[in-house]
């Protein structure tokens, strides 16, 4: 009886060694797996902060590009050839929009000029800015622009834009 005494002492023995070394990896096993979470949830929230970052950095070379510098290859960098128009006054795809702006790249003498983005803001695939414009009659305008960016390129644009009055009835400026 003394040797089964025993058997079972040891078993019982190794069976708590047991539970307690599965119970410690279970508990180091989920340890590590909500490190492994943290720094998943860390790495996509660092590349979707990138990718914004990306987006505004594309939407600022093209703005100052196309109508800082006044260069017209700007719009076969940054455009995608489809691209979809939502302001009235301009063609859907690249080359319905090159059409659009051949005047705008005719004028002689036409000067470069700082594009002066008053804001920018980026979510998901959109990024709209508020430009303070001068029209090359002088004329100042406030626009509003929302670009969506897919795969480096704009894919689609919208635009609104109001003529800066001479006066306000308040004291505060467009920007």
């Amino acid at each position: 009886m003394k040797p089964f005494r025993s058997l079972i002492s040891s078993a019982l023995a190794v069976t708590i060694v047991f539970a307690a070394c599965t119970s410690n990896t279970s508990d180091t096993s989920k340890e590590n797996n909500d490190t492994t979470a943290t720094a998943n949830t860390t790495s996509t929230a660092n590349d979707d902060k990138q990718k914004l970052e990306d987006n505004k950095k594309l939407v600022t070379d093209f703005l100052q590009s196309f109508l800082g510098d006044k260069d017209s290859t700007a719009i076969d960098k940054y455009l995608a050839d489809n691209i979809i128009q939502h302001s009235p006054l301009l063609h859907d795809t690249k080359e319905g929009f090159k059409e659009d702006l051949r005047h705008f790249y005719s004028m002689p003498n036409l000067p470069k000029t700082k594009v002066d983005i008053k804001h920018i803001a980026a979510e998901g695939d959109k990024v709209w800015t508020m430009v303070r414009d001068v029209a090359p009659n002088g004329k100042v305008f406030a626009r509003i622009d929302i670009f969506k960016v897919e795969n480096g390129k704009i894919t689609e644009h919208w635009s609104v834009e109001q003529a800066e009055p001479k006066e306000s009835d308040n004291k505060n400026t467009m920007f």
